[in-house]
């Protein structure tokens, strides 16, 4: 399943080719064998494990293959460093498939996903239409927008699915990253009151399964359309070039300007940037409710721009200048985002991130990305407001294009391994200490008074540290190491050096 794939997972011990599952749990509590019922793939982060001796882990896995737990899948880099040799040990004698998870994935995504395997699973039954419709019309009635509607679809599918709007134009299209036919369709109208409202494809072959998906789909975005009657042709066009930019389909210079034109924006002439923006919207709210006041907000300070939705991203694209340095993309996008939050939904608005302007149109469709990925990075680092450019996260943008999951833990390993341990073990504050004295560029006193302690406390922990690590913190290339590292682990985690070692047990 996607989510797995995306967590980098490691085989360290079982047979997961022969492994039945029954079902995907997620949980922190020591004593959850007594708990289980047999079939399940148990995750965790390892948090109700850590401090336990090595007896005590042992006595964890036998209690999960008593239970009848059929693979045991560890999220290493938070509690553990890395996997206890004692747990893939009896994990081993015991048979239990143990899994490394060496990429951060919500375990409720793990979950959901596996929900809808299963639910798949069912559409051959004399009742299969019948959890499909409840699953669809619970997205609905909650107003999580059409977006999610159209994930959930592609999961219970198996496929990407795209809808479009009566005249054949792509009005939105699913996210999960699910598997895209191009030759091979499977067609349902989405039917109003009166008329059709488009056309919903399930792109892979129909079969009886996603024949039974469609039907119940097809129903499900005609509700979900009639709970936004105000949308007119001249959005519907927006979206469709923002859908396709964003899926890869719009790429050229010369079909971007013909559509673009066809939307009612008119790119300026050759020499002037386009500015690229995603604004990032709580997920508790449907973005396509803030796709408008982000129009607006930006419209005010920049004229006319082009806005669309993806996932829970309004996407703009707005004119530049010949000239566009960062200090005016910064200060221009700064007013528009005050705007925003003042205006309606406005406390629903998270973080601004811009790209580095496009040249010209045929780098609208990099820009794009790029923009999502600074509202990605804000949203992993805990930054909850504000606008930030690509240059702010050029580091961790560099980090996360130029590294596998794997060789990332690799590298914090080597950098930090043991500062990491010793804290994990001691409950210490070195970590946090080092991250202080690196943000404060090696300012002793600054430091000091940031951590709230003596300076003669401080000089002490940095003579710790560096004892650990083997290293000179007057060296400024391994302070550069060690800077990167810190940033490293902050993206493998999603945790804040100030804050990480206060959420596990001493």
């Amino acid at each position: 399943m996607p989510s797995f794939k995306a967590a980098a997972i490691e085989v360290l011990a079982g047979d997961v080719d022969t492994a039945v599952v029954r079902w995907v749990h997620s949980s922190e509590v020591y004593e959850m064998g007594g708990l289980l019922s047999g079939g399940e793939v148990l995750l965790t982060t390892g948090l109700g494990l850590h401090g336990r001796s090595p007896e005590q882990l042992t006595a964890y896995i036998d209690q999960l293959a008593d239970a009848g737990c059929v693979a045991l899948a560890m999220e290493v880099g938070r509690s553990f460093l890395t996997a206890p040799p004692e747990l893939v040990e009896a994990s081993r004698r015991r048979g239990l498939a143990f899994l490394a998870l060496h990429a951060v994935v919500p375990f409720e995504r793990m979950v959901e996903d596996f929900h809808d395997l299963m639910l798949r699973r069912t559409l051959g039954s004399a009742q299969a239409g019948e959890p499909v419709w409840q699953e669809l019309l619970s997205l609905v009635v909650a107003g999580q927008g059409m977006t999610a509607l159209l994930d959930k679809v592609s999961r219970l599918a198996g496929c990407a699915v795209d809808l479009l709007d009566a005249d054949g134009r792509t009005v939105e299209r699913s996210t999960t990253g699910a598997e895209r036919s191009e030759t091979e369709r499977t067609i349902h109208d989405v039917r109003g009151p009166t008329n059709s409202l488009g056309r919903l494809v399930l792109c892979g072959r129909a079969t009886t399964r996603r024949t039974a998906v469609a039907n119940c789909a097809a129903v499900a975005v005609a509700l979900e359309l009639g709970r936004h009657g105000d949308v007119g042709p001249r959005q519907s066009l927006a979206q469709s070039v923002i859908t396709d930019v964003v899926g890869g389909v719009l790429t050229s210079h010369g079909d971007l300007s013909e559509r673009l034109t066809a939307a009612g924006w008119t790119p300026l002439s050759e020499g002037h940037h386009v500015l690229v923006a995603a604004v990032d919207i709580d997920r508790q709210t449907p973005v396509r409710e803030l796709a408008d006041q982000v129009r607006d907000a930006v419209r005010a300070v920049l004229g006319s721009c082009v806005v669309g939705t993806a996932a829970n991203h309004v996407i703009v694209l707005a004119h530049g200048w010949a000239s566009a340095s960062p200090a005016r993309v910064r200060a221009t996008f700064t007013e528009a985002d005050e705007l925003l939050r003042r205006g309606p939904g406005g406390s629903a608005v998270r973080t601004l991130g811009v790209a580095t302007p496009a040249e010209d149109l045929s780098g609208v469709g990099a820009a794009v990305a790029q923009a999502r990925e600074v509202v990605q990075i804000a949203r992993r680092f805990g930054t909850r407001t504000g606008v930030i450019l690509a240059r702010d996260v050029g580091v961790q943008r560099l980090l996360a294009a130029g590294t596998t999951p794997a060789s990332l833990s690799s590298f914090v390993t080597e950098q930090l391994g043991s500062l990491i341990a010793y804290d994990t073990a001691h409950s210490a504050d070195l970590v946090r200490t080092l991250d202080a004295y690196l943000a404060h560029r090696g300012g002793k006193a600054r430091t000091a008074d940031f951590l709230g302690i003596r300076r003669q406390s401080l000089y002490a922990r940095l003579t710790r540290i560096e004892k650990l690590m083997g290293v000179s913190l007057d060296d400024p290339a391994q302070v550069v190491c060690l800077g990167l590292a810190l940033t490293a682990w902050r993206m493998r985690t999603g945790l804040d050096p100030q804050a990480a070692f206060e959420r596990l047990p001493g």
